[in-house]
């Protein structure tokens, strides 16, 4: 049975600028909103290969994916496919899925709901960005993690347990990351900055609260390869569980230039009745916030960073 889900007409804005920059906008009830980045920016992604007359050899596709396959087997590597989003195209995706459904035997799941229920695989994710802008711009930044995550349980009730790190720099994360938090989730997500550096941070912080880190996780799941993924992986070793989001390496190995895409909470209000409020998102990774200057400078002074 094929499902459909139809875009309401009305909420979302697509034009281009003065310099033929293409803009979407979305607005609706943040618990929808959120979930429009990931088939949107898959379409455009699509449609620039299309428009630009790529065309993907699956031979060379699946050959690669092939040696990527064997090396997860050989080392027990444990990965998602992330893929969705920045894809060559939804066939590229579909046989990359398949493929590892039939080699991979440390591919634990996929983050595409269609596909996962295609191939008989998990369903894998984590909470986004957009949950802790909305919590920055409510309650403020210097309080935005530490209530994102307790609301976070409040609704799933220990599941889905693994914590986004980086919407406002790790550091800060970590500073604010109780025990019982700690405790709490089964691990953290790592997307962004220097993944071996975060890996001696978050189990330096584990240790002073009294936790075994080798009973916890991290997902990475920033920019990645699987020769990268090995080296982190061994860097883990004896220390931290972890586990990786593999996305564009597996569907977008074309050899051309995958589109550098991203959608982000931009204004967030409670109700009709409250003004709207400016969202920011800052990053491990230099150069990379997002939010306009003055709300991006207001949001590094409140936290201290600047």
């Amino acid at each position: 049975m094929a499902l459909f889900f139809p875009f309401p007409t009305g909420k979302i804005e697509v034009r281009l600028d003065e310099n033929r920059h293409l803009h979407i906008e979305i607005s609706d009830y943040l618990y929808k909103a959120t979930l429009y980045e990931v088939p949107l920016l898959a379409i455009v992604s699509e449609i620039k290969n299309q428009s630009s007359g790529n065309i993907a050899s699956m031979g060379d596709i699946l050959c690669k994916l092939s040696e990527k396959a064997e090396l997860s087997n050989k080392h027990q590597l444990f990965f998602s496919e992330f893929g969705t989003r920045r894809r060559f195209s939804f066939d590229v995706q579909d046989q990359v899925i398949g493929h590892l459904r039939q080699t991979a035997r440390y591919c634990i799941g996929t983050s595409n709901c269609h596909f996962a229920m295609k191939y008989g695989m998990k369903p894998m994710g984590t909470h986004p960005h957009e949950w802790f802008m909305f919590h920055g711009a409510q309650f403020g930044y210097k309080h935005a993690n530490y209530m994102a995550l307790e609301n976070w349980v409040n609704v799933y009730d220990g599941d889905l347990g693994i914590a986004l790190s980086d919407t406002y720099t790790s550091a800060i994360f970590l500073s604010n990351l109780s025990r019982k938090q700690a405790k709490l989730f089964d691990g953290v997500r790592c997307d962004s900055g220097d993944e071996f550096r975060f890996i001696d941070r978050l189990t330096a912080r584990y240790k002073e609260l009294g936790i075994d880190s080798t009973t916890k996780t991290i997902v990475f799941s920033n920019a990645l390869d699987f020769d990268k993924a090995l080296d982190i992986q061994e860097y883990c070793r004896g220390k931290i569980r972890c586990s990786f989001g593999i996305g564009t390496n597996l569907t977008n190995d074309t050899g051309f230039k995958p589109s550098n895409i991203v959608m982000k909470l931009s204004q967030c209000k409670m109700n009709l009745n409250q003004e709207w409020r400016e969202c920011v998102k800052l990053s491990d990774d230099i150069g990379k916030h997002i939010g306009s200057p003055e709300e991006v400078r207001a949001c590094l002074y409140d936290l201290r960073l600047e």
